[in-house]
């Protein structure tokens, strides 16, 4: 205690991310140390899927409330460890319901994880970090939606709210349809996030009933589309309701096959994202082990089929990143009459200063070339990322193993560009 409260604090930080136990122990040392330790211990959350520990603490900040208070970053994810809920759990929770002016009905016995992780939720109003991942959820048919903190939403006035929170992960880790709309209360609550990540994603509204239409999320300017399988039309609705992207992620997972929605094409990712106006910064898509549905089978590799390639960036004039599959472009092949090595020129705009290509043709060096021996026209560019396709890779089974007297030479051409390579390249 002769350090400064300020060096005190900022050890309890760190043992909070490490060992929370410990310092909960630090609490009952001293009343000094109560003070300065309570907000630290309770500045994060995470049950680590045990339902006990969640309930335990549900109970804890219903009962003192200023606990909630503290709480800025909180995590529902893991395998969940179930745990039957006491007498006295179910009483302390009817009471804090009843004080937050809604039913809840069924929800202990139907769907007791949906309505504890929701009351902790609404008893932690200054949080700012909040992942909302499980690996299982009694829900079936957007059943057990957050469908409580939507009625807390619809209060009037509104005893609830998550005025801090910007960053929002929500998702599930089965192969099931549960889309952002699932998670529609929390987003409710919370109009100013700017960074969600939804994974997997189906889309906007998927099995649930009713809808929730009344969120919005006109804040978001970091939007991450991580695994799932998503439409066309799926990920246009998503799209719309952000109106100042500046970073976008999307990636597909083949876990989620056989679902009846043709997923969305990599240039109509694009062209969704033109459409809406968005002066984006930074855009990843890797598509690389996507469903691609043709008449006769359903295919999970391989280039995708002209047409569906990505043409061009040039109207995202802003955008300084862009990280791609090389399953999402197309270059023509040395053997072909329409030959050409200028896609990647054709592709970027003036303003990039950091490209990937992951998993790409053959072709790839050539056009890489290409680019920079055209780099007045991308006077920005400073790294670059290249690798051919890995074995049993989104191609195929074959290696892409490039020329060596080619990579040479594009080696030597970056350098004496000022142009760093990335670790990946090879």
């Amino acid at each position: 205690m002769s350090l400064p409260e300020e060096i005190v604090e900022l050890i309890c930080q760190q043992l909070t991310i490490r060992d929370s136990l410990t310092l909960s122990f630090v609490c009952r040392a001293s009343k000094a140390l109560n003070r300065i330790v309570t907000p630290v211990l309770y500045s994060r959350f995470n049950p680590w899927g045990k339902m006990k520990k969640l309930a335990d603490f549900l109970r804890s900040i219903s009962l003192r409330p200023e606990l909630g208070g503290y709480v800025q970053e909180i995590i529902f994810s893991g395998s969940l460890f179930w745990f039957e809920l006491t007498e006295d759990h179910l009483t302390v929770f009817a009471d804090v319901a009843t004080r937050l002016g809604i039913d809840l009905e069924d929800w202990m016995k139907e769907y007791p994880y949906e309505a504890v992780t929701q009351l902790v939720i609404a008893q932690t109003p200054n949080v700012k970090i909040m992942d909302v991942v499980v690996d299982e959820a009694y829900a079936e048919a957007g059943a057990g939606a957050f469908r409580l903190l939507e009625k807390l939403a619809a209060q009037t006035p509104r005893w609830v709210s998550l005025p801090q929170l910007h960053q929002l992960t929500v998702g599930h880790e089965e192969p099931r349809r549960i889309s952002l709309g699932y998670f529609g209360g929390i987003i409710e609550l919370a109009p100013h996030i700017q960074e969600l990540t939804i994974s997997p994603c189906y889309g906007l509204y998927c099995d649930e009933e009713p809808k929730n239409d009344r969120f919005s999320l006109n804040n978001v300017t970091n939007l991450k589309l991580d695994g799932g399988h998503i439409s066309k039309s799926q990920l246009e609705s998503i799209v719309r309701l952000c109106r100042r992207l500046e970073i976008f992620e999307l990636r597909h997972n083949t876990m989620y096959a056989g679902l009846p929605e043709v997923i969305v094409t990599p240039r109509e990712v694009i062209e969704i994202l033109a459409l809406h106006k968005h002066t984006l910064r930074s855009i990843s898509v890797d598509l690389g082990y996507r469903e691609r549905r043709t008449p006769d089978d359903l295919s999970f590799t391989g280039i995708c089929a002209d047409g569906h390639q990505i043409l061009s960036l040039k109207e995202f004039s802003r955008l300084e990143t862009f990280k791609i599959d090389g399953t999402s472009v197309l270059f023509p092949a040395i053997t072909k009459s329409d030959y050409h090595t200028n896609v990647l020129v054709n592709l970027l705009p003036k303003s990039i200063r950091q490209f990937q290509l992951i998993n790409a043709q053959y072709e790839a060096v050539a056009n890489m070339i290409c680019l920079v021996e055209s780099i007045t026209e991308f006077p920005l560019l400073k790294e670059v990322t290249l690798t051919g396709n890995v074995a049993g890779g989104p191609l195929g089974e074959d290696m892409v193993e490039f020329d060596k007297h080619e990579l040479d030479t594009l080696y030597a051409m970056l350098e004496r560009n000022g142009i760093m390579i990335g670790k990946k390249s090879r």
